[in-house]
C-alpha cells in the first residue's frame, strides 16, 4: 500500500512539473458555489449554509471548477490548471466515487488538435516518470502512449455497431436485435448512450491509446461546434474514458440556450437548478483556448494497474 501512495505523489508531481514546465499557472478556485454546473447527465451535490446573520443559504459543491476557471482566463489570458476535488451525485462503480480529484486546464490559442498533443504529452511525461519510459500495462495489455489513434465518433460507431448514430430507426433496429427484450425508443439521445455505453465504449482503446473526436452537437456541451459536429475528444485507454477536451465555447448567446435547455431538462426530473448569469457573461471575453479535464482516480488506476479508483 505504501508503494501505491508513493506513485499517486510522484503522479501529482509529474503533472505539476509538466504544467509549470510549460508556462502554466497553477489556480485554485471554490469548491462551494452559488450557482451549480450545469451540463448533460451530471448532477451537483447541493447543500445548505448559514451565513453570520444566522440566514440559510443554498449551495452546490463544484463538479468542476470550470466556471471559476473561465472567469480566470476570460481575465488573464493566459494557460492555467487546476487539481482540485469534485463531486457528482449519482456515481458508483470500480471507476466512479461520488468525490472524486480532477485535473482541469486551459491553453490559450490552442485548437482540438493541438490539445490532442498536450493530453499525449501529460500521458508519456507521468509513464516517464514512474517507469522511466513512455509505456504502461493494464489488464494485461502493454499500452505505448507514444502511439495514439484518431477516430470520429461517427466512424467508432460505425466500427462496432455497423451503423451511424444518424438514424433513430436504425438504432432502435439494433437494439432489438441484440436485446430481444427492448421495446424500442424515440429519444435519440438515451438510443445514443445506451449504444455508445454498451457496445461501443468497451471496446476503445483495447489495443493502442485512442482520442474519439467529432461529437454531434447534442452532446457538445461547452465546445464550439462546427460543420455540424461539437470540437470536443474523449481519450481513452482498455475502454475507460480518462479525458474530455472542448475547443471552447466563447459565445454568450449560445451558452445560455444550452444551460437553459439542461435546466429544462432536469425540471422535468424534479431538479431545480439556478443560472449563472455571470459565468454566460464571462465567456464573451474568453479568448480562442482550449480545455481539458482528466479524472486522477481513474488515471492513476489505468497507471498503476489497480482493479478500481477505490484505494
Amino acid at each position: 500500500m505504501k508503494e501505491i501512495f508513493e506513485k499517486k505523489s510522484k503522479i501529482y508531481q509529474s503533472i505539476r512539473d509538466y504544467f509549470y514546465k510549460t508556462g502554466a499557472i497553477e489556480v485554485f478556485t471554490d469548491i462551494l458555489l452559488d450557482y451549480p454546473n450545469l451540463d448533460s447527465n451530471i448532477y451537483p451535490v447541493e447543500l445548505f449554509v448559514f451565513n453570520e446573520k444566522k440566514e440559510k443559504i443554498r449551495k452546490f459543491l463544484h463538479t468542476s471548477p470550470e466556471p471559476k476557471m473561465k472567469k480566470i482566463i476570460s481575465q488573464i489570458k493566459s494557460d492555467i490548471f487546476q487539481i482540485t476535488k469534485v463531486f457528482r451525485n449519482f456515481e458508483g462503480s470500480y471507476k466512479h466515487k461520488i468525490e472524486f480529484t480532477m485535473l482541469e486546464w486551459y491553453r490559450v490559442n490552442y485548437n482540438l488538435e493541438d490539445l490532442m498533443e498536450d493530453t499525449k504529452n501529460i500521458f508519456i511525461e507521468t509513464a516517464i516518470s514512474l517507469y522511466r519510459k513512455p509505456f504502461i500495462t493494464y489488464k494485461g495489455k502493454n499500452y505505448d502512449l507514444t502511439n495514439w489513434e484518431k477516430i470520429t465518433v461517427d466512424d467508432a460507431f460505425y466500427r462496432y455497431t455497423k451503423i451511424y448514430p444518424d438514424n433513430i430507426e436504425k438504432m432502435n433496429e439494433f437494439l432489438k436485435q441484440n436485446e430481444p427484450y427492448f421495446k424500442g425508443s424515440d429519444n435519440w439521445e438515451e438510443l445514443f448512450f445506451h449504444i455508445y455505453a454498451f457496445y461501443v465504449e468497451p471496446n476503445l482503446g483495447l489495443e493502442k491509446p485512442i482520442f474519439v473526436y467529432d461529437y454531434p452537437p447534442q452532446l457538445s456541451a461547452f465546445a464550439k461546434v462546427e460543420n455540424g459536429k461539437g470540437k470536443r475528444f474523449e481519450a481513452y485507454i482498455h475502454g475507460i474514458e480518462l479525458v474530455n477536451g472542448y475547443d471552447e465555447l466563447n459565445n454568450p448567446q449560445e451558452l445560455e440556450k444550452r444551460l437553459l435547455k439542461d435546466i429544462e431538462i432536469k425540471k422535468k426530473e424534479g431538479f431545480d437548478y439556478p443560472l449563472d448569469t455571470e459565468f454566460i457573461q464571462t465567456v464573451k471575453n474568453l479568448p480562442q483556448s482550449a480545455g481539458a479535464s482528466l479524472g486522477l482516480d481513474r488515471f492513476i488506476m489505468v497507471f498503476l494497474d489497480l482493479e478500481s479508483v477505490h484505494l
